[in-house]
């Protein structure tokens, strides 16, 4: 754990996650995007579970059962929660859905893309996989912030409670209507518009949730931010901290949001651009 707690540090620190998400899943995806397509269940694996171990948590969680209290500390724990422990799990399933939604905003012409949307399917069963488990999971979250409002701002109040039942809805839609034996029985046009209607705002209100719980965090650790970082507060323990050994985390924080930020910008500007370019197109065919 010490080696892999040092490497991570050396490759990722500073790093946000969503960023370490996007890279990974990105070299992920173009090495093998061929074995993708080709053996596609060895690649559900994983994900599928990582799914079915964070929905055990989260299930018997609610219902107040304890598994690290039954399973205890012992190494398959640190295994089992190994990607949730280096950030490495929910960010590589984002990583995966911002795939999907970019390559059908990108201009088609470029070889890759061509490559990558034969792969989308894919990507979708792989990314919403992690996401539902990992909703699932969270809404422990959701039930300890409803039981605990005094302990959380409002962005985060606001975030877990309420915009991450509505990703968790809203994710589960399109990922099961990925899999060919829910497809099946859906109309092309109305699988396309319900596939339209359900990841468009899920592309938005995960960046808005990203924007909005980073935000959350960083004002929780650090609220007055007109406070000198070179001064020094007493926690409840009576442990001094200076605010300049909070200023680390309060500025990954706020870069993540700005990367969320982005990342909603982007999106914007390219799929108005491409709706711009095929009502064009239309204009031209009805002139000829």
């Amino acid at each position: 754990m010490e080696i892999l707690t040092t490497i991570h540090n050396i490759l990722w620190m500073g790093v946000p996650d969503i960023v370490k998400g996007l890279v990974i899943s990105i070299i992920f995806v173009l090495i093998f995007r061929k074995a993708i397509k080709k053996h596609s269940f060895l690649f559900y694996i994983y994900p599928a579970l990582i799914f079915i171990w964070y929905c055990t948590y989260g299930i018997l969680t609610l219902c107040n059962v304890e598994l690290y209290t039954l399973m205890g500390k012992s190494v398959w724990w640190k295994i089992l929660w190994l990607p949730h422990t280096y950030a490495l799990d929910t960010v590589i399933g984002l990583g995966f859905i911002f795939i999907v939604m970019f390559i059908g905003v990108l201009p088609t012409k470029w070889e890759i893309i061509k490559q990558l949307h034969t792969i989308r399917k894919e990507m979708s069963i792989i990314g919403g996989a992690i996401l539902v488990g990992h909703g699932i999971m969270r809404l422990v979250t959701t039930k300890w912030a409803l039981t605990n409002t005094g302990d959380l701002n409002i962005l985060l109040m606001f975030a877990y409670v309420i915009l991450g039942v509505i990703l968790l809805a809203l994710i589960f839609v399109p990922w099961i209507t990925s899999f060919q034996f829910a497809r099946k029985d859906i109309p092309s046009k109305s699988w396309k518009k319900m596939q339209t209607y359900t990841s468009v705002p899920l592309i938005m209100l995960i960046c808005v949730f990203g924007i909005i719980v980073n935000l959350g965090w960083a004002f929780s650790v650090l609220p007055n931010l007109y406070s000198d970082l070179y001064d020094v507060s007493t926690t409840v323990d009576g442990t001094a901290v200076s605010n300049l050994s909070q200023g680390y985390y309060v500025a990954t924080e706020f870069l993540s949001a700005r990367v969320y930020l982005l990342l909603m910008v982007a999106y914007i500007w390219l799929r108005r651009r491409k709706i711009k370019g095929r009502a064009g197109k239309a204009v031209a065919a009805v002139n000829v």
